[in-house]
């Protein structure tokens, strides 16, 4: 089995940091911007809370993975060493991949709205300021629909690579070590965490 994230129910506390933390690293946002935008982006991972239990929601990175056996395009699908990989392009955003994971991990993400030069405009980019009528009525610029597509945890491959970290951005936002990261030869990583400074006498 490929790496995947486990999750250590009794350290977890339902702060909800690893959501911030997931949100921030896959939008180049820090923590204090992703809070901000919390409703604007989805998370990769969840919590969830009831009066007894806590724990986070995150891909399983399933064997024969459900979500990859039926994607009718292929946008999602699973390398020969088990890692889940997505193609946006390719995704048709039917949701199929969201009802077959038995864990509830995926989740349908609208993008971004491209904006592109209109050949009547006569010029290579967009103005600067623009407001959707204007771009209708002034013919400046064309409007294509954002595209919608699967999200869910990709063990922050991208992020990982960029800042050279063995771990994920909610093993590092986790106070309590409550998520930590099995390696495929079946060993664990825990973040490390700053130690406490010693209070002065």
């Amino acid at each position: 089995m490929g790496e995947h994230l486990i999750v250590r129910e009794d350290n977890c506390k339902g702060c909800r940091r690893c959501e911030v933390a997931c949100i921030a690293a896959h939008h180049g946002l820090t923590m204090k911007e992703a809070m901000k935008k919390r409703d604007q982006y989805l998370s990769r991972v969840q919590v969830i809370k009831t009066d007894t239990f806590k724990t986070t929601v995150r891909c399983h990175q399933c064997e024969n993975a459900p979500c990859c056996q039926i994607c009718p395009t292929g946008a999602i699908s699973q390398l020969e060493n088990g890692e889940i990989v997505t193609n946006r392009g390719l995704c048709m955003a039917c949701g199929m991949c969201m009802h077959a994971c038995p864990y509830g991990c995926i989740q349908i993400e609208d993008g971004d709205v491209e904006l592109m030069a209109s050949p009547r405009a006569g010029g290579d980019q967009c103005p600067v300021a623009f407001t959707p009528a204007a771009v209708v009525e002034g013919g400046l610029c064309v409007m294509h629909p954002a595209h919608k597509s699967p999200v869910r945890c990709d063990l922050c491959k991208e992020w990982r690579a960029l800042t050279g970290k063995e771990y994920t951005a909610c093993m590092e936002a986790c106070m309590a070590n409550a998520v930590v990261l099995q390696r495929e030869d079946g060993s664990i990583l825990e973040c490390p965490k700053p130690e406490k400074k010693a209070k002065a006498e």
